[in-house]
């Protein structure tokens, strides 16, 4: 007996093969070989009243999770509170309560099924300075790694530690890199994520509490912009809402088209990954596709000494 195939019937055969081309080049254009990724990032008053900056974050981690984010981002400083700003100095400082606060929102984390970049401060030991810094916290509420602040300011010099690693952690196929405040005016704290395949940088501020207007209004979300071209990255940028802020929480695309949530009110922004490079509200384009040299001497710290204290190495400890 002849068996049936697809040339006995030419439509059928026809019709197949078309639904096989229509069906890989959507495959190609809508980027289904990649996961889809939801980010969160938040704004509030980071003050040094522990409590109420440990409300703010818990609040914002649920409300992100109710709304399908994957991933949660806070500012610099975001749970400990920001020297000499918040809190005139870690002398004294309660490390016992940011420890029991920590471990509840590890604890969240894991209840709600979400990762969470907080910023924070890491205890060394009572002869050492602190490190200002971001945990990584996975949707499981282990710290998967640490950020730790390297291009310090000179006033956070005398209050921290500098740091003296990057971190790079992968989720649904993505490469996140991390950031502190006063790293983005270092061309090179980009450059070096770079070379790592970053394609999502989550650079956390803190720029509040001024008298008024100041030139880093208009300095620091430039810098975003460029840097997020310069490296065809999406850049993350939050920052504390206390009165007078510098400027509000954005995002930043490859093609360096900015948006913002409001300065100065607690909220989140949300993004949703495939993302397009370019803004579709006009006219765009990339640019620097040349990536730079990374010297092999190159220094990531201007004030402040890296610690080799071992609770500085272990990037994976509370």
């Amino acid at each position: 007996m002849k068996s049936n195939t697809l040339n006995e019937y030419p439509p059928l055969k026809l019709l197949l093969t078309s639904f096989i081309i229509i069906a890989f080049t959507c495959f190609c254009q809508t980027g289904f070989t990649q996961e889809k990724l939801k980010v969160a990032t938040c704004q509030f008053p980071v003050t040094g009243d522990l409590k109420s900056n440990a409300d703010y974050i818990k609040k914002f981690i649920r409300e992100a999770a109710e709304n399908h984010a994957d991933i949660v981002h806070f500012s610099e400083a975001a749970l400990s509170g920001y020297p000499p700003g918040d809190i005139p100095s870690f002398e004294n400082y309660d490390w016992e309560a940011l420890r029991a606060e920590t471990y509840e929102i590890m604890s969240l984390a894991k209840k709600h099924k979400i990762w969470v970049v907080l910023g924070s401060a890491h205890y060394l030991d009572e002869q050492e300075k602190p490190l200002n810094c971001l945990y990584i916290i996975t949707s499981e509420g282990k710290i998967i790694g640490r950020y730790d602040k390297s291009m310090l300011t000179r006033g956070d010099s005398k209050h921290y530690s500098a740091g003296n690693h990057i971190e790079v952690v992968s989720l649904k196929g993505y490469k996140f890199g991390f950031l502190i405040c006063y790293d983005s005016c270092y061309p090179e704290m980009y450059n070096i994520y770079r070379h790592e395949g970053v394609k999502i940088m989550f650079h956390s501020f803190y720029n509040a509490h001024h008298d008024g207007e100041t030139i880093l209004d208009e300095v620091i979300p430039a810098e975003i912009r460029v840097r997020a071209s310069d490296n065809a990255m999406w850049v993350i940028a939050n920052n504390s809402t206390g009165f007078y802020s510098s400027w509000p929480t954005c995002i930043a695309r490859p093609d360096g088209s900015l948006e913002s949530l409001e300065r100065g009110i607690p909220g989140i922004m949300y993004r949703a990954f495939p993302d397009n490079e370019k803004t579709d509200r006009f006219n765009s384009w990339l640019h620097n596709f040349k990536m730079m040299k990374l010297p092999e001497d190159e220094v990531y710290q201007i004030f402040g000494v890296p610690s080799n204290h071992p609770r500085a190495i272990d990037t994976k400890s509370l």
